[in-house]
């Protein structure tokens, strides 16, 4: 027998190695939430909602602790790097883990032009020239746009020990600015009065349930997710009870603190826009307005600073995460193979990096950057959407996986299925009540996603020349056998859940308008919870088929493969 030293290492072995401790777990969850949306969000949430544009965070921060407790239960019972890709395959067949890796790829890659866009924005208030009188970049501001996304992806190719500490310290630095800001500017002279006092007129609810999608208010929760992107890698203590409590107290806990300062950030904002606040003002961000005009100088020049450093950190956590979700894709053969090892996409084999991703991701988000304009506010609405459509999908994947999950009493199982539907359906709500100008641009965005993911490789097929540089299964002609195979019903599933979504909102929250939008939001919640079962049905039989391979807690390998190294 071969010592133990000596067997071979699996590509996805690899990265399952590297063990976070909870301090860099908070700083992958904080240093993806902290970064343009507090800047940039507040001003965009207050012109859609009023005085009430704080209800948005308090809804968007509600839904993200009702999704994030699927997501993290689905973590620490079936811990894997790269799980949001790979636990929907495992589940639900190919096509429904196209869909999700679509979604992931895109607004994952959108976040690092929209973060680009908001650093070159902080930054205008030194170097003149690079937005015009409406705020959008000039030719000058698009090549500070590029140079910023080329540098956060350059900061990637660092060893993830060293990628780990700076983006860590990184993050304490982007938390203490914000929780300042909030702290001074009440205390330099913001009274305690309803948040009604000075702050104009609120819209009501259902204004503020539309800005959560439109303003940014979900893109400044996006990021949260960053330590189940790499829940294979966590530290454990003990027999992995330790290992799931640290996900959770990062996760949950980086929620909690975003929203207290979230919600404090919007009422410090709606207090003293009227006063102080001009939106073409030099400054890159009207916190840093504030703080000017109330001879709070070293922390508008702080501000200033933070303009730049807290979208720039945000950017490299979304950047490294998605290159393990990227290589989950390839090792499923959802996409170009050789994307799947560091060893073979490195730098001659020295750094642990996946440099040849970071690449086609830098493309990705160019592409992305010019279909919009350069416009963060359609950037963060497009990642809006795309972001609740993956963000649905786990719940799916927790209630489908029932009977292959130990350990879960029959009240806790009835508890967490509950969370799910639950949550499957409030996504269905919101993205209707986004309304339809953000919702068509985040699902044409998405198809143009499955439609690469799944044509490509019949492309690469057809052309010869194109296949050398191209390998990837074909998994579009599963949908010819529809009637027979599962994973094709779950994906027809998917895709018609978001295909009456679409429709609902056209015909109820449009131009449009022949669908009163009450009546639109309940046949939307209807629709998803039958959407839901058909999705669950459809994946319990795929998986009849074709028996999941999970990851045992503790190990980040399937549980097969664990058993077989303990024996």
């Amino acid at each position: 027998m071969k010592p133990e030293g000596r067997q071979p290492v699996r590509a996805e072995d690899e990265d399952e190695q590297r063990r976070l401790s909870v301090f860099h777990l908070v700083g992958l969850a904080a240093g993806g939430m902290i970064g343009s949306g507090w800047l940039l969000g507040a001003d965009d949430a207050f012109r859609r909602a009023g005085s009430d544009a704080y209800l948005a965070w308090v809804f968007g921060g509600l839904l993200m602790l009702l999704i994030a407790a699927v997501m993290v239960e689905l973590g620490t019972v079936a811990p894997k790097t790269g799980g949001l890709i790979f636990l929907p395959l495992q589940s639900s067949g190919a096509l429904v883990a196209t869909v999700v890796a679509a979604g992931l790829w895109i607004f994952y890659a959108i976040n690092l032009s929209s973060e680009a866009v908001a650093m070159t924005k902080g930054l205008s208030w030194k170097v003149h020239g690079l937005l015009d009188s409406s705020q959008a970049l000039t030719l000058k501001g698009w090549g500070y746009a590029l140079v910023f996304m080329a540098a956060i992806s350059a900061v990637n190719l660092a060893t993830p020990r060293i990628f780990f500490r700076i983006n860590s310290w990184l993050t304490v630095v982007k938390v203490i600015v914000p929780v300042l800001t909030v702290a001074l500017l009440i205390t330099a002279g913001f009274d305690h009065h309803s948040p009604h006092a000075s702050g104009g007129t609120g819209k009501g609810a259902g204004a503020a349930l539309a800005a959560v999608v439109g303003s940014g208010v979900i893109f400044a929760y996006v990021g949260f997710q960053g330590p189940l992107d790499f829940a294979g890698n966590i530290k454990r203590w003990g027999r992995g009870i330790g290992e799931a409590a640290r996900l959770r107290r990062a996760v949950f806990g980086t929620i909690i603190g975003a929203m207290v300062l979230y919600i404090s950030l919007q009422v410090v904002f709606t207090k003293y826009q009227a006063s102080y606040w001009s939106p073409a003002d030099i400054e890159p961000s009207p916190y840093a307005q504030f703080a000017f005009a109330l001879s709070l100088w070293w922390l508008g020049w702080l501000l200033r600073i933070g303009a730049v450093i807290s979208p720039m950190g945000a950017g490299l956590v979304f950047a490294h995460a998605l290159t393990r979700e990227v290589a989950a894709l390839s090792r499923a053969h959802l996409t170009h193979r050789g994307l799947q090892t560091a060893r073979k996409a490195s730098l001659k084999r020295r750094y642990d990096v996946y440099w040849l991703v970071l690449v086609v991701d830098f493309f990705v988000a160019s592409i992305a950057l010019l279909a919009v304009g350069g416009s963060w506010s359609s950037l963060v609405a497009i990642t809006g959407v795309l972001t609740l459509v993956v963000y649905a999908v786990p719940g799916v994947v927790l209630v489908s996986l029932r009977d292959h999950l130990t350990g879960w009493s029959r009240v806790r199982r009835g508890a967490r299925e509950v969370l799910a539907r639950t949550g499957f359906a409030l996504i269905a709500l919101i993205l209707y009540g986004a309304g339809w100008a953000p919702l068509w641009r985040g699902m044409a965005t998405l198809t143009v996603g499955c439609a690469l993911l799944l044509c490509l490789p019949i492309l690469a097929r057809w052309l010869p020349a194109f296949g050398r540089m191209y390998d990837a299964k074909v998994h579009v002609t599963l949908f010819r056998h529809w009637r027979t195979s599962p994973a094709a019903q779950a994906g027809l599933w998917l895709v018609g859940h978001l295909a009456v979504l679409t429709l609902l909102t056209l015909l109820g929250d449009s131009s449009v308008g022949v669908l009163p939008k009450l009546l639109g939001g309940f046949l939307a919640v209807a629709a998803a919870l039958v959407a839901f079962e058909g999705l669950v049905s459809a994946s319990r039989r795929h998986m009849a088929e074709v028996a999941p391979m999970l990851p045992a807690p503790g190990t980040g390998r399937p549980a097969v493969a664990a058993n077989a190294a303990n024996e």
